[in-house]
């Protein structure tokens, strides 16, 4: 490898790892991370938990919360595939769809997605920051067209 190419990734990786500045996130990822759907958090803390359960359909097939509200959203898989699980608004989930599609073997969590093998339960902490309306489906590519989608609801605050 030439020697100019050498030295800027290493001064790259000196400024990510030892001239970053202390904090509270998890290496070089924030604590939490601002998605389409509202905000992964990192560390959640002790948030209510939340359960929904993959057969052939979502149990149950809607949840309602408030904006700003966070939970600990608990996802039992108790199909026999494993799924890439994806919390989405219409644009990430064209976005993902596309990435899965380019490539199908992708087995990875984001911030917004978690991998969940058959009979197993993955566990995602969000918190909703905008009202509308989100779905949790697998975006594996073969799954598009049958995979049920657990619709989610988000209404904005009332007021008092």
């Amino acid at each position: 490898m030439p020697q100019h190419t050498r030295a800027p990734s290493l001064l790259l990786l000196v400024n990510l790892f030892l001239l970053s500045p202390p904090g509270d996130a998890h290496g070089i990822l924030p604590d939490e991370i601002p998605m389409a759907a509202g905000t992964a958090l990192r560390d959640p803390g002790d948030l209510a938990p939340q359960t929904v359960v993959l057969r052939n359909h979502w149990t149950p097939a809607l949840l309602t919360f408030t904006q700003g509200q966070a939970i600990l959203l608990i996802l039992e898989n108790a199909s026999p595939e494993w799924h890439l699980l994806a919390l989405v608004d219409d644009t990430a989930l064209r976005d993902q769809n596309l990435i899965h599609r380019l490539m199908p073997d992708l087995r990875k969590d984001y911030p917004n997605t978690r991998l969940s093998e058959p009979d197993t339960s993955v566990q995602l902490p969000w918190r909703f920051d905008k009202p509308g309306e989100y779905s949790l489906r697998c975006v594996r590519a073969e799954h598009q067209q049958h995979s049920p989608a657990l619709t989610i609801i988000v209404d904005p605050p009332s007021k008092p």
